[in-house]
């Protein structure tokens, strides 16, 4: 009886290690890799509106897990940007590489914490001559760091970012720093060969620096928004279907700024 009890105890914590190796914020990055040799690919629908400006993008990622604590992962957005003037352009947006690492993971009877550091580049594959443009033209660089707690019941994460931009003929759009905390739980609790649903409150923060154009500060950029808002994880074995939407609750803005009404996400992840 003994020796039952033990092994169901282990199979408690292996169901919940491998049901939780997908679970991240929808709006933010989270700690989570995938297993060494694994590959996963997302599809995703982002809608964002403005005062005077609406966004949509469709961008398609492919994650590689490069050891078990290591992963890669490439994203190639499209995007689609309509003004309230009647103006529009659409076409290939800012292409992206980005590295995990494990830095610490500690496993316990039904839960899991993590540290990840976070490497990215962001390729000048937006065409910013478009109007409205569909990004900056420059290489840049993303720094990071995430935390994140799950267990059979709870689920919260943290993660700040640093993005830091370059130069391109003259025009220096300014670096960026993120902040985000999400807070879930998962209302059933649910075996593995199970459908898993998780509900989850994210707050989003965003500081954009001055944009830099010959030397001179841009008055009408950068600013601090804050976003907030519900999401939801929805998985059945290897595949997950996510989304949410968010609101600015903080708009701090300099100069004169299209502000922001709304952003959502929607998208479907398979790990093979």
């Amino acid at each position: 009886m003994k020796y039952l009890s033990l092994i169901t105890v282990l199979a408690m914590v292996i169901g919940f290690t491998t049901m939780a190796s997908a679970h991240e914020p929808v709006f933010s990055i989270g700690p989570e890799t995938i297993y060494q040799g694994g590959l996963g690919v997302e599809a995703e629908f982002e809608f964002e509106k403005g005062n005077n400006e609406r966004q949509f993008g469709m961008a398609y990622e492919i994650i590689y897990g490069i050891t078990g604590r290591s992963a890669i992962t490439l994203t190639v957005p499209h995007i689609l940007k309509k003004e309230e003037n009647s103006l529009s352009s659409n076409g290939l947006g800012e292409i992206q590489i980005r590295g995990k690492y494990q830095l610490f993971r500690e496993n316990s009877l039904g839960a899991q914490d993590k540290i990840t550091a976070i490497l990215g580049i962001k390729l000048p594959t937006g065409n910013r001559d478009k109007t409205p443009s569909l990004g900056t033209e420059t290489t840049d660089f993303l720094f990071g760091m995430s935390y994140g707690h799950e267990s059979r019941l709870l689920y919260y994460f943290a993660t700040l970012r640093y993005l830091l931009r370059t130069k391109k003929s003259g025009f220096e759009p300014g670096d960026r720093f993120l902040y985000d905390a999400s807070f879930g739980i998962r209302p059933w609790q649910r075996e593995y060969l199970e459908w898993d649903l998780v509900v989850l409150a994210e707050i989003s923060g965003e500081l954009g620096f001055k944009h830099k154009l010959n030397g001179q500060k841009v008055a009408n950029s950068g600013g601090n928004t804050i976003w907030f808002g519900p999401s939801a994880l929805f998985s059945l074995r290897n595949i997950m279907f996510k989304g949410g939407i968010q609101f600015p609750i903080l708009q701090s803005l300099n100069g004169s700024q299209n502000e922001d009404d709304l952003r959502t996400v929607f998208a479907i992840e398979y790990h093979f």
